[in-house]
């Protein structure tokens, strides 16, 4: 699958339409979606997965997608381009929220939407056009559920963290969400009650089998004993004849069909067949386990050998680097006491360039001196002094100059309303005097409405009476069809007591007439007759044809009793409501039904006549009330009118008087020297001129004493940091960037070196010959032996499986000779499957632990793939099966192989630039095992996001290195990062920044033609 473009609107912080063309990274193949923390950086991938499945991995199902700052007219829409194989998709999806309605006021519920196309020759082909729809085909299509589609396309490295340094029960919990095998668990919960059900059962089965036993030792012992009675001596002769009797409380083997010496033989064959195989398995094991040990400790033979060359290697490259290090310290000595002493040195030559500019600056500041002025620093300041005060009076008059037409406007404007204050006063005066006759109008009305709505009461109660007498005639006439119905049952139920009464009565007389007959069939030559007591029997009468037993004829009788029981029942139903009709007739009356409609019609129309008097009544009080609040604030505002009129007229006066001291006091001013602004404009550029002259005086000064200073600071600086001259110490400078890159060298070679020396110290390295050991013979060994290991493995499983069919047979045979042994053996075999998906095994693992164990096994060699490579070999995880401490669960280990050291050691033991990297390829890994069951899903495009900023520069080179390699083959690789060493190692990249006053925007930058 690649995504090829998405364009988002109105969703979360992005206000505007933005747009972002996927496709145009194909050429880069790892492009950078950055921006501040905020700024909505992973709401791009929200908007993908909103896109896809309806709904965003940080937003739950009532979390509102809608951007906050979205206009009432901005829809909230996203679309999303997918190629899927050679088909084109495109997605379109709005979810539910709250808009202003079209009319009126207040907002209305915009519901869901989606929408699939599929782009052909002629344009976008609809596919489907309902959110379940869509959500239905983006399922079938993609390949992948939304959880599915977060593993493999956004890979979080936070949660990867939490995931390596889990304890076994931590990161159960964790694959149990990722792999979702719950249902184990479910099977497991089954089989438990299962056990505990037949446990159930097999206390029934033996009480069942326990009378069984009983009856079937009576009837063996009360046969043998009639045997005996009869003919004892044949009874001795032949006992199988007749049976053996059990004795007495001996009930395990009864009526024998299976020679059970010969299955418990054939059972106790296979168990030793079985014990064998495990034996033989166990010694194939063991030797297993010596070869792989052997082939282990050639194997950190050989690393160690490895580790010493390497370092004795890198210890002789060194020393020839020796000299120009040497030269690099003498350089960067040099480099550091001249960027001590620059200080004083740029001070000093600051100095020199700031006395020459206020040289400067004084030569032309006394150039623009009036004529009348010597460049004297007392008379500068003298004339200085008096130009101020000159301007002082010039800006005075200039600003009463300027407020003579505002004055003016202003005395124009409080004359005109003292005048609009008289008017409103005379107008509110006038509209008091027509008070009097509208309230009398209002008061007559409103007694008028009394009048009329003195009958509401009434009104009302006839209402209700009218209502009650009509729903009681609908009511009697409805029952009355009731009546009819019950009558009609009840007749046809004693109808039907009646037949059968006397069927039963028929059945009973054909009993007694043939009793005789049946008396007869039972007679027995020699035997007395049970009516007569003869033992002769000439002429037994004979069966009669119509003759009826004892069991019809009292099922008959049955049949009667309970058809006689339905007749009182019909009656009682009859007449209970026969009395509902007839008490709902006397409330209905004699009127029929059309009469006390329109009754209730009339009682209606009289109510609402008056409802409506009585509700003019209460507007007409209302606006009495109103009249009179509007008179009583009528009396106010005329006061408070009067009292403005006369404020107003008092303003006015006050305005005139102003304007009047203004014109006095400009022409006190300007003393007839002509305008404002004439005298304010040459006292002040008088004024200015001597002002810059007395500070570029004051800066001339101040440079010469700074000049000094800075020389002699600057002369002690060069001395004491070993400098002749000033062109000596700035030969020396260098850039901070370059005394940075010597000092990194120097330190790399410090390093180095110290590394080499330190790894030779190690102890394990002592004693090291030259010869690397043969680990060709040790590998065949060790495949040899995990050849006979499986092979022990599959004979020992075949020898369990032949054990167990023989005890299944054993438990079916001895099904057939009594219910309690199969029950037993049945309820033993579930106890043991029980048990075993419950953890009761050596490695206390429980079915969904072991399952969950072999998806980890298989992610731990995905991630080593890609582990090795960001850290040079020197990291791998180890998949951990070991027995977890107190025998809790195991199987769910993860251990840290360290190549420098032959050990594997907790994975919190890691640093932190190091938890990345494991994290990061466990994160790929476990993409690649879900991308593999989904059934090879094809996926062309990859997120990672936050989690580069732990990171070295060279680490991040090898980090980023993987991340090409995952491009390969087309896919393209989207990194969400704000570290500035990826920004610049990217450049291609869709930037998120927030826009002024709220929200933001998406910028797409160095895209490479595709």
């Amino acid at each position: 699958m690649r995504i090829l473009r998405l364009a988002l609107e109105a969703f979360g912080p992005f206000r505007d339409r933005f747009e972002v063309d996927f496709a145009s990274f194909e050429g880069d193949g790892v492009y950078l979606i950055a921006g501040p923390t905020g700024a909505g950086k992973s709401t791009v991938l929200d908007a993908i997965s909103f896109a896809l499945y309806g709904s965003a991995p940080r937003y739950d199902e009532r979390a509102h997608l809608r951007s906050d700052l979205a206009g009432p007219g901005s829809p909230t829409v996203v679309e999303l381009d997918v190629q899927l194989g050679d088909r084109v998709l495109r997605v379109l999806r709005s979810p539910e929220y709250e808009r202003p309605k079209a009319r009126g006021t207040g907002t209305t519920r915009e519901p869901a939407k989606a929408t699939l196309l599929e782009r052909t020759a002629d344009g976008w082909d609809p596919v489907a056009t309902t959110a379940r729809e869509v959500g239905h085909e983006v399922a079938r299509l993609v390949g992948l559920t939304k959880q599915e589609f977060l593993q493999v396309i956004l890979l979080a490295q936070g949660g990867f963290a939490e995931f390596l340094r889990a304890t076994s029960d931590e990161r159960k919990a964790l694959l149990l969400r990722l792999f979702g095998t719950g249902d184990l668990g479910r099977l497991r919960d089954l089989l438990d009650a299962d056990r505990k059900a037949l446990a159930a059962e097999r206390e029934a089965q033996e009480a069942l089998l326990a009378e069984r036993g009983r009856r079937v030792r009576e009837a063996a012992a009360a046969l043998a004993a009639a045997r005996a009675e009869a003919d004892p001596a044949g009874a001795d002769a032949d006992p199988e004849a007749v049976g053996e009797a059990e004795p007495e409380g001996a009930d395990d083997d009864i009526e024998r069909t299976i020679d059970e010496a010969e299955l418990d033989a054939l059972v106790a064959a296979l168990a030793a067949a079985t014990e064998a195989a495990e034996g033989e398995a166990s010694r194939a094991r063991e030797a297993e386990r010596s070869a792989r040990a052997a082939r282990d400790d050639a194997r950190e033979q050989a690393a160690l050998l490895r580790r010493r060359d390497a370092a004795r290697a890198a210890l002789e490259e060194l020393e020839r680097a020796a000299e120009a290090v040497d030269a690099d310290r003498a350089r960067l000595d040099a480099a550091e006491r001249a960027a001590e002493a620059a200080g004083a040195l740029d001070r000093w030559a600051r100095a020199d360039a700031a006395l020459l500019t206020a040289d400067a600056a004084l030569e032309l500041a006394a150039a623009e001196l009036p004529d009348d002025v010597d460049a004297e620093r007392e008379a500068v300041e003298a004339a200085h002094g008096t130009a101020v005060d000159d301007a002082a009076v010039g800006q005075a008059a200039a600003e009463l100059e300027r407020a003579l037409p505002r004055l003016a406007a202003a005395t124009a404007r409080a004359a005109a309303e003292a005048e609009e204050a008289a008017a409103a006063l005379e107008a509110a005066r006038a509209e008091r005097t027509a008070g009097p006759t509208q309230r009398e109008a209002l008061v007559g009305a409103r007694e008028a409405a009394s009048t009329a709505a003195a009958g509401a009461e009434a009104a009302e109660a006839a209402v209700a009476t009218a209502a009650e007498r009509l729903e009681a005639a609908r009511d009697a006439a409805r029952l009355a069809v009731d009546v009819d119905a019950a009558r009609v049952a009840a007749t046809a139920a004693l109808a039907a007591a009646r037949d059968a009464s006397a069927h039963a009565a028929a059945l009973q007389e054909a009993r007694i007439a043939g009793i005789a007959g049946e008396l007869a069939a039972g007679l027995a030559e020699g035997d007395p007759c049970p009516v007569c007591g003869a033992t002769d029997h000439p002429s037994p009468a004979a069966p009669s044809a119509d003759a009826a037993t004892p069991e019809a004829v009292a099922a008959a009788w049955e049949r009667a009793e309970a058809a006689t029981a339905a007749v009182r029942a019909a009656d009682a139903a009859l007449a209970e409501v026969d009395a509902r009709r007839a008490a709902r007739a006397a409330v209905a009356g004699d009127d029929d039904a059309a009469a006390l409609g329109d009754a209730l019609e009339a009682a209606r129309a009289e109510r609402e006549r008056a409802r409506e008097a009585a509700a003019e009544r209460a507007r007409l009080q209302g606006a009495i009330e109103a009249h009179d609040a509007a008179a009583a604030a009528l009396e106010a505002r005329i006061a408070t009118l009067e009292a403005e009129a006369a404020e107003r007229r008092e303003h006015a006066g006050a305005a005139a008087a102003r304007e009047a001291d203004v014109h006095e006091r400009l022409a006190d001013a300007l003393e007839g020297r002509g305008s404002a602004a004439e005298l304010l404009a040459h006292a002040t550029a008088r004024r200015d001129a001597l002002h810059r002259w007395l500070d570029a005086d004051a800066g001339s000064t101040a440079a010469r004493t700074e000049a000094a200073e800075a020389a002699e600071e600057g002369g002690a600086a060069l001395e004491a940091h070993g400098f002749a001259d000033r062109a000596a110490a700035t030969a020396a400078r260098l850039e901070p960037d370059e005394r940075a890159a010597l000092r990194r060298r120097i330190r790399d070679h410090d390093d180095r070196e110290a590394s080499a020396r330190g790894v030779l110290a190690q102890p394990e390295l002592e004693g090291l010959g030259d010869e690397a050991p043969d680990l060709e013979p040790l590998e065949a060994a060790l495949q040899a032996a995990t050849a006979a290991q499986r092979a022990a493995a599959r004979a020992e499983a075949e020898a369990d499986q032949r054990r167990r069919l023989a005890l299944d047979d054993a438990a079916e045979a001895r099904a057939a000779l009594a219910a309690l042994a199969d029950g037993a053996a049945h309820a033993a075999a579930l106890r043991s499957l029980a048990g075993a998906l419950r953890g009761e095994n050596p490695k206390r693992q429980d079915i969904e632990t072991y399952v969950l164990a072999t998806r980890l096994a298989a992610i731990v060699d995905a991630a080593n793939l890609r582990l090795s490579g960001m850290t040079g070999g020197r990291f791998a995880l180890v998949h951990d099966e070991s027995t977890a401490y107190r025998g809790r669960a195991s199987g769910l280990g993860l251990l840290a192989l360290d190549a420098h050291t032959g050990k594997a050691r907790t994975t919190e033991s890691l640093s932190g630039g190091e938890t990345f990297l494991a994290s990061l390829a466990l994160a790929l890994g476990l993409a690649d095992v879900v991308q593999a069951e989904a059934g090879g899903v094809s996926l062309e495009t990859l997120f990672v996001d936050e989690g580069f900023g732990s990171l070295d520069a060279d680490t991040l080179e090898q980090a980023m290195a993987v991340l090409d390699d995952l491009r390969a083959g087309g896919r393209s690789v989207g990194v969400i990062s704000h570290v500035q060493q990826m920004q610049e190692r990217i450049p291609a990249r869709i930037r998120v920044m927030p826009e002024p006053g709220g929200g933001s925007r998406i910028e797409v930058l160095g895209v490479q033609p595709g």
